[in-house]
């Protein structure tokens, strides 16, 4: 079916386009006409030289386990932020740090990238590298003694399971949630 569209048009969504825009905007704050031309020059060639596939991917949303995992990443921001303010008053420059091993508990990009970036938004912690032919990410935490270590894995997955909640399908949420328990119960790699 011939739209009169050509196809390489197809593939460029006028929302990206949108979206690139007005980040151009916002990193200048103004409007001239100047940043204006700039803008749109800058978003065409960035389009053009940058084309992005579309995603395919199901993508659900469940509202009220949207609003826990906002509540639960809340709750994390200030815990985590307390926490090593009282790890950085207890022992100043002597605070320590691991890096935790968390197995991915869901194979989509999209999950495993939301949950890594609202890991990485508390202080203290930081995803630092995602593997995935291992199947695991790696997350810098300050402060923890041995004993925490334990905690800051499960805390991790169970931030997998929130998103998957959110954002995965009913396979996807029952595959995290026994992937996460055969790791709790010492079934996985630690």
């Amino acid at each position: 079916m011939n739209t009169g569209v050509p196809d390489a048009l197809r593939r460029y969504s006028p929302l990206l386009a949108a979206w690139l825009f007005a980040v151009w905007l916002l990193l200048w704050r103004s409007v001239e006409p100047l940043v204006l031309v700039s803008g749109v020059l800058v978003t065409a060639v960035v389009l053009l030289l940058f084309p992005f596939r579309p995603v395919r991917s199901p993508l659900f949303v469940r509202p009220h386990r949207l609003l826990a995992l906002w509540a639960y990443l809340g709750w994390d921001l200030v815990s985590s932020g307390l926490r090593v303010g009282w790890d950085a008053a207890r022992s100043g420059p002597r605070t320590k740090a691991v890096i935790v091993e968390v197995p991915i508990l869901v194979d989509r990009d999209f999950l495993v990238a939301s949950a890594a970036n609202m890991l990485s938004l508390g202080p203290g912690k930081f995803v630092l590298h995602i593997d995935r032919p291992q199947r695991c990410f790696y997350v810098y935490v300050l402060g923890p003694d041995g004993a925490e270590v334990e905690t800051h894995l499960r805390a991790a997955m169970d931030m997998q399971v929130r998103v998957v909640k959110a954002f995965g399908t009913a396979d996807e949420i029952g595959s995290a949630l026994r992937v996460r328990d055969g790791v709790s119960a010492g079934e996985g790699r630690r």
